[in-house]
């Protein structure tokens, strides 16, 4: 007595057979890449807010600022420069001008704004190469009050009113500004021009 012979099973379906072969190392294969291209974006961003977070930790910012009396309440005319940031600021050069014109030194300026040729009556202070830190200020002029000679004073005060100082500087990281005084916030720049012709005390 012949014994029946068992069947083979009919074949999968072909989209079974395709997920069970290579479609499932393709599904795995995308899913990896999916999780390398989410990983590695992750880490440019955290890498990005970190680069974020040191610029501001070092970040200078310079303000320009005139006056006609001392801390003390001595009359005089001075012509400040702060730091206001969080780090030192490396000044790369300075213009000081007045109604438009650069000028090099004091008695050049006193020459221009206030017909002043005497003697030395003020102390100035170089700008070009310093590092400023933070909460640092430079008196870049002092003209103390000069005795007897109110109609000088009167027209050195009426003029700082018309000097501009514009200087760039960057930070420890590269990172610059322009700074003008007749405008509210120093501009940020990809490095630091070439420097005017006429700079302030060189």
């Amino acid at each position: 007595m012949n014994e029946p012979q068992s069947e083979s099973p009919p074949p999968a379906p072909a989209d079974q057979r395709f997920l069970g072969g290579r479609g499932f190392d393709l599904l795995v294969g995308l899913g990896v890449l999916l999780i390398s291209v989410v990983s590695l974006f992750v880490a440019v961003s955290a890498n990005s807010t970190q680069e974020r977070m040191l610029a501001a930790s070092v970040w200078p910012t310079l303000q320009f600022g005139t006056s006609n009396v001392s801390l003390d309440g001595e009359r005089q005319i001075a012509f400040d420069l702060l730091n206001r940031g969080i780090g030192p600021a490396r000044i790369r050069w300075a213009e000081l001008s007045y109604d438009g014109k650069p000028v090099q030194t004091l008695g050049e300026y006193l020459r221009i704004c206030c017909d002043y040729e005497g003697e030395s009556i003020g102390v100035t202070s170089g700008l070009r190469q310093r590092v400023l830190g933070s909460d640092e200020w430079i008196q870049v002029v002092r003209i103390p009050y000069p005795e007897g000679n109110e109609a000088l004073f009167e027209r050195l005060d009426r003029a700082r009113h018309q000097v501009r100082l514009r200087a760039c500087y960057c930070s420890v990281l590269d990172d610059c500004w322009l700074l003008d005084s007749q405008r509210d916030e120093p501009e940020p720049v990809k490095a630091c021009p070439a420097a005017p012709p006429v700079l302030w005390g060189s």
